[in-house]
């Protein structure tokens, strides 16, 4: 990530070159805390929503963003990457999209230019897109996230996804938050900025003020139960400048004074949406009882709010309190506009208490009611798979297919399930495409090494297991099947020093100690085999396969 190359902390009350575009920075040396209905006002008029259609991936999309620079009738707006691209499994931006900005007037404003910043090292997952407009809309003030302490009052502002609405009819939903730790950016996506408010789907892009009414990042992600993810603006700041397209496009207005006065917190809870906020914090602590006490609280005070219901039955379920968090789900059915999400994520919970039928019935309504929702089919499709229903997981991953055709883990995984019914050819076609679209796969290789070895290729097997081993050297499958792959190519001493790594990774891998047990046969090394079989028929013993072709010829050996 490119450092600023201006000091913007240092500098008040002149104009900052960035390329050809100017930074205003303010005059004064304190920012004055406002109220929230003051930072409503200010946030109302400067938030847009953004109405994405996206013909190659066979739906909409929708999101937030903020004006944040204007020159002439030119206007650009903040939002997120994902909003304004339809992505790939692995990440790559399909422009091909319609896009329109929805003003606070409800005016729709047709998207002129649009601008991401990949890199080598990630994808941040910010955009800058520009429209036009004779209309004098207000431009954001931006801050810093510098200045933030710990448990410090945010606000979000943005348009919540609605399925009981037309796309463009949401209304703008302005709500509290809290700052918490900042946490790591593994995926190079610039979500360091970790919080807690009442999000929702449709809400990526949304701006986050401080309590001066400065923007001090977006949203765009959910994180762990209760916390949201963002991305601060020093970090967006810092890549825009480090390039001269759209650099030269903007004029931001920068404010980064001091805030003054008292700064509002979480002190003594009042509302239920104060309850719901306390709750997370409790949750910081790992305290999940005394989140659940707060839960309670706020939804005593307004029996209405989801978000309660939606945290408490997640927590229920980590506690083994199952009836509790159906219940709780029951209400979050009947309060989400967004249906499709509740009924995605019970069915998560199903699949942890192993009610893989529960989790496909959940599914099945997430598909009613949006039958294009490819992860909802492709989700189908694993729990299908899971159950050993092979030809309905493979229906389920052809359609939705069809909705998302660049997603690696959906040809991966319809391999995985010809495999399964012995289509060979077919799996190594779904896999063939697999590693096209995504070649940083260790499972993708492992799985086609897996399905040459079964076809006999032991070369092609060794290539692809050797590249899994590459990709991923904890993945102690790809031991295991090179080590049959050795055994194949008549090299007994190779096969067992694999198998024996395989067992190092994960003791519990059945196929590594019956390769292992082959390879010491091949050496002459009865009783190490003797062992290993030993061992091969107490798993499957435990896992009731006494009855299988492996269970079988472990005995017999």
């Amino acid at each position: 990530m490119t450092r600023v190359r201006f000091m913007l902390g240092l500098v008040t009350g002149i104009a900052i070159a960035l390329g050809q575009a100017s930074i205003t920075a303010s005059i004064s040396l304190a920012k004055e805390i406002i109220s929230p209905q003051e930072i409503q006002q200010l946030a109302r008029p400067m938030t847009v929503q953004l109405l994405v259609y996206a013909p190659n991936e066979g739906g909409s999309q929708f999101g937030s963003g903020v004006v944040i620079s204007k020159q002439g009738n030119s206007y650009a707006v903040l939002t997120n990457r994902h909003v304004v691209c339809a992505l790939n499994a692995i990440g790559a931006c399909d422009r091909a999209v319609r896009l329109q900005i929805r003003t606070s007037d409800s005016k729709l404003h047709l998207v002129d230019s649009i601008y991401t910043f990949e890199s080598p090292t990630g994808n941040p997952d910010f955009s800058i897109v520009f429209f036009k407009s004779d209309v004098n809309y207000p431009v954001a003030t931006v801050g810093t996230t510098q200045q933030l302490r710990l448990h410090d009052l945010i606000w979000i502002n943005g348009y919540p996804g609605r399925n009981d609405l037309q796309p463009g009819q949401e209304p703008l939903e302005f709500h509290k938050g809290f700052l918490s730790h900042s946490v790591s950016d593994p995926h190079g996506e610039g979500y360091t900025l970790n919080f807690s408010s009442i999000g929702a789907p449709g809400m990526s892009g949304s701006p986050l003020f401080d309590a001066s009414g400065r923007v001090i990042g977006i949203f765009g992600q959910t994180a762990r139960t209760g916390f949201l993810a963002g991305i601060p603006i020093d970090t967006i700041l810092s890549i825009v400048n480090s390039q001269p397209s759209p650099r030269d496009r903007l004029s931001l207005k920068l404010d980064r004074s001091a805030l003054t006065g008292t700064r509002p917190t979480l002190q003594t809870p009042q509302t239920a949406d104060d309850y719901y906020l306390m709750g997370v914090m409790q949750l910081e602590k790992n305290n999940l009882q005394g989140a659940i006490a707060h839960f309670d609280q706020a939804i005593r005070l307004n029996p209405n709010l989801m978000i309660a219901y939606r945290h408490r039955a997640e927590l229920r379920a980590e506690l083994g309190d199952r009836d509790g968090a159906l219940n709780d789900f029951r209400f979050v059915l009947r309060l989400t506009p967004d249906q499709t999400d509740a009924y995605d994520a019970r069915a998560r919970l199903r699949l942890r208490w192993n009610d893989y039928q529960g989790a496909i019935n959940d599914w099945t309504e997430a598909i009613r009611l949006d039958p294009r929702g490819a992860n909802f089919l492709f989700n189908r499709a694993m729990t299908h798979s899971i159950m050993g229903n092979f030809s309905a997981a493979i229906e389920d991953f052809t359609q939705g297919i069809q909705y998302q055709p660049k997603d690696a883990m959906a040809y991966r995984e319809r391999g995985r399930s010809y495999l399964g019914m012995n289509n060979l050819s077919a799996a190594l076609e779904d896999l063939n495409r697999a590693i096209a679209l995504d070649s940083t796969s260790s499972l993708a290789f492992n799985l086609r090494g897996y399905i040459r070895l079964a076809s006999n290729d032991y070369r092609g097997a060794m290539e692809d297991c050797n590249q899994a081993i590459a990709l991923d050297p904890k993945n102690a499958l790809a031991y295991s099947d090179r080590g049959f792959t050795w055994l194949m190519l008549g090299d007994a001493r190779k096969a067992y020093q694999d198998a024996t790594e395989a067992i190092r990774l994960d003791p519990s891998l059945t196929s590594a100690y019956t390769a292992r047990a082959m390879a010491a046969e091949a050496q002459g090394n009865f009783q190490g085999a003797i062992a290993d079989y030993e061992v091969v028929t107490q798993n499957l013993e435990r896992n009731g396969q006494k009855n299988s072709r492996t269970y079988q010829n472990a005995v017999n050996e």
